[in-house]
């Protein structure tokens, strides 16, 4: 479904208690390093593959924001904190707070 939208996801394996991503190198680990259980089930019948416990499916966010600037309408909403001008006293959403008034300040280039 979200592959037509070229919004595709890149699959991680992971540990079946959470506690590690079997990524880059440690794609080659046959166990966690964490907890000690096993990457892989147990091989049923003579079946070569090796299937993981558990995987993680990782949607990258950049394709996702690209894709909402591409519409003129959500690129409006999207931008509406850097073209909003608060009125004095007035809090209508959390950009209009201090805090966000110092990050600004404090990182003008995010």
């Amino acid at each position: 479904m979200m592959k037509p939208l070229g919004l595709g996801y890149q699959k991680i394996d992971m540990c079946p208690n959470f506690c590690m991503l079997y990524y880059f190198e440690n794609g080659e680990l046959t166990e966690s390093m964490t907890c000690g259980h096993s990457h892989y089930k147990p091989r049923i019948g003579r079946g070569k593959t090796l299937v993981a416990y558990k995987k993680l499916r990782y949607f990258s966010i950049t394709l996702r924001q690209q894709r909402l600037f591409m519409s003129p309408r959500t690129a409006e909403h999207m931008t509406w904190h850097q073209s909003h001008h608060a009125v004095d006293g007035v809090m209508v959403h959390p950009f209009d707070g201090e805090a966000w008034k110092h990050f600004n300040s404090v990182h003008p280039h995010f």
